[in-house]
């Protein structure tokens, strides 16, 4: 039988076992620190050496030495660990579906949201079981050059999702329309390109000219919509976001969901290409020092 974490979130992980093992059998010193990491999990990213010596009555340099022994280079290196295994586990959300009917019985907005929400995650993964996202994901891998465009408030999400796609794959290109005429798609040489279009809700006036537009100059075209739009036609791969039931203003999660998911199975897709590009990537980011390195 595997142990509990003490804080009753499920199984031990192996720093939490090798913490009880210490406590159980360590120096005076090395019990004492194995228990207050025990009990203050939760708050290490509060603390430093300093800190923790303090409250114990212990040097920094005793607290270092105990966290070199479990493997740790200091504490941002147990900082790390437990940052990197960190996620909502069964335990934490078992009760939320009945907390959730409660409060809808009860007549909470807020609830019903989530619900709807939560609704929407499994009809897209019924989606992503369908002909038309493989088609999708292969247009994407297999385009020379990639297009995205968008319009109003939904256009932070697709420059999001072009970013994230130049991450796994070269030649990708967000349109954002202010020079009036999309001339670097219309005057670009139309073999191996795709457009991929996002407009849902509030439809923009110009999605269906430049839908028109692309696919006259010979452009292939990937539209991302939902069940209202009534001009995304059935010669070109569409994607068509579920109907919710919400009765708030404008809701995008359902967007940004996905187009996440979306870029997940052209990662896991892509294969070799995919990880070459992302190496070399994450080469030039150290090399010009975009990201902290811990």
């Amino acid at each position: 039988m595997v142990a509990d974490s003490p804080n009753g979130d499920g199984p031990l992980s192996g720093v939490e076992r090798e913490l009880e093992a210490t406590a159980a059998t360590g120096t005076p010193a090395e019990r004492r620190l194995a228990r207050f990491f025990i009990d203050n999990l939760a708050n290490l990213p509060f603390e430093t050496a300093a800190s923790i010596g303090q409250q114990l009555h212990l040097s920094p340099m005793t607290v270092s030495r105990f966290l070199r022994r479990l493997g740790f280079q200091g504490l941002d290196g147990l900082k790390t660990e437990l940052r990197l295994r960190a996620t909502t586990t069964a335990w934490q959300v078992i009760d939320t579906p009945d907390i959730l009917r409660r409060d809808l019985q009860n007549g909470q907005l807020l609830a019903e949201v989530m619900t709807d929400q939560i609704e929407t995650l499994h009809r897209l993964y019924a989606l992503s079981k369908q002909p038309a996202w493989a088609e999708a994901v292969g247009l994407l891998l297999a385009a020379r050059e990639v297009f995205v465009a968008s319009y109003q408030n939904i256009g932070g999400i697709a420059r999001y999702f072009a970013e994230q796609l130049a991450y796994a794959r070269d030649g990708v290109r967000y349109l954002d329309g202010l020079n009036g005429t999309y001339v670097e798609l219309l005057d670009h040489p139309p073999e191996g390109t795709l457009l991929v279009l996002i407009d849902c809700r509030r439809y923009a006036s110009k999605s269906r000219i430049l839908a028109r537009e692309a696919v006259a100059a010979g452009h292939r075209l990937l539209v991302v919509t939902d069940q209202y739009c009534d001009w995304a036609g059935e010669d070109q791969c569409t994607l068509t976001l579920p109907a919710t039931r919400s009765r708030t203003w404008d809701n995008f999660m359902s967007l940004a969901a996905l187009l996440d998911f979306l870029m997940t199975s052209v990662i896991a897709d892509g294969g070799d290409e995919v990880r070459r590009r992302t190496q070399r990537i994450a080469r030039l980011q150290d090399m010009f020092g975009d990201f902290e390195k811990r």
